[in-house]
C-alpha cells in the first residue's frame, strides 16, 4: 500500500474576499431580475429561467474562485468534465426550485420543498467540483462539516427563495423605489455571506493526502491558470451584462411600486 501524508495548505485572503463579492452581486442581480423582468404570463417563464441561471452560474463561480483561495502543497489540476457538469448541476437544481416556489401564494411547504431542492443541488454543485480536484493523491471527508454544509446550503436556499418572493410580491412593488434597492442590497450580502459559508463550511470537511505515484494527467484535465482565467472572464462578462440590463433596460413593474425615483 502507498504511503501517504496529509498535504499541507494555506489560504489566499484576496480569493476569499472575492468569493464573497461574487456570491453577493449575482445574489443581488438575481434579485433585481425577480423584479424587473416581470410578473406576466409572458414574462414568468424568462424571469425564472434568468435568475436560475444567472445565480446557478453565480453559484459555481463563487465555488470555484473558493477552490483557488484553497493553495495546497502539490500540483493541482481540474478535471474539465466533472467541473462543467458541476455547474450544471447549480443551475438546473435552483432554476428546479425557482419554479416550485413561483406561484400567487407559496406556502411553507412550496418553500421548503424549493429550499431542499436548490440545497441539494448546492451540495452536489460543491462536492463534484470538490472531486473534479486532482492531486494525484486521496481525499477523505469528515462527517460532521460535511452534513453541516448540506444544512447550511439547505437553509440558505430556502431564505432565498423566500426573499426572492418577497421582492416580487405586491407589498413590494409598493415600496419607494430607494427602499426596495436597500433591500435588496442588504438580501444579497446577507445571501452572499450564507452560500460563501457553506462552501467554506464543505472545504473544512474534506482532506488531501499524498500518495507515491505521480499526478495523472487525463484527456479532460487542464491546469488551473487557465481554466481559472476563462472562469473569471465569464463571471464577470456574465454579471456585468446582466448589471447593464438592469440599468438600461426596462422596468416592467407596475407603477404602483416605482414611486421615490
Amino acid at each position: 500500500m502507498d504511503d501517504m501524508q496529509h498535504l499541507s495548505h494555506t489560504w489566499n485572503w484576496g480569493y476569499i474576499a472575492l468569493s464573497y463579492v461574487i456570491a453577493a452581486f449575482a445574489s443581488y442581480i438575481s434579485l433585481e431580475l425577480a423584479g424587473r423582468i416581470g410578473n406576466h404570463r409572458d414574462g414568468r417563464k424568462r424571469r425564472l429561467l434568468a435568475q436560475g441561471a444567472l445565480l446557478g452560474y453565480g453559484i459555481w463561480a463563487m465555488h470555484f474562485v473558493g477552490m483557488l483561495a484553497f493553495d495546497l502543497n502539490a500540483l493541482v489540476q481540474y478535471n474539465l468534465l466533472l467541473t462543467v457538469v458541476s455547474g450544471l448541476a447549480a443551475v438546473a437544481f435552483i432554476t428546479a426550485a425557482l419554479f416550485i416556489v413561483d406561484v400567487s401564494t407559496p406556502t411553507l411547504g412550496r418553500f421548503l420543498t424549493g429550499g431542499v431542492v436548490a440545497g441539494f443541488g448546492i451540495s452536489v454543485m460543491h462536492y463534484a467540483g470538490m472531486m473534479a480536484l486532482q492531486t494525484g493523491g486521496a481525499s477523505t471527508y469528515l462527517a460532521f462539516p460535511f452534513i453541516l454544509s448540506v444544512i447550511i446550503a439547505i437553509a440558505a436556499a430556502t431564505v432565498a427563495l423566500f426573499l426572492f418572493a418577497q421582492v416580487n410580491s405586491e407589498r413590494a412593488l409598493q415600496l419607494p423605489k430607494r427602499t426596495l434597492l436597500n433591500l435588496k442590497v442588504g438580501a444579497g450580502m446577507v445571501m452572499g455571506a450564507a452560500i460563501v459559508g457553506m462552501h467554506y463550511t464543505g472545504m473544512a470537511a474534506i482532506t488531501f493526502s499524498a500518495v507515491s505515484t505521480a499526478l495523472q494527467t487525463t484527456v479532460f484535465a487542464t491546469d488551473t491558470t487557465v481554466l481559472s482565467i476563462l472562469i473569471l472572464f465569464a463571471t464577470f462578462l456574465v454579471l456585468g451584462l446582466a448589471l447593464v440590463y438592469i440599468v438600461t433596460g426596462n422596468d416592467d413593474r407596475p407603477l404602483v411600486g416605482r414611486s421615490g425615483d
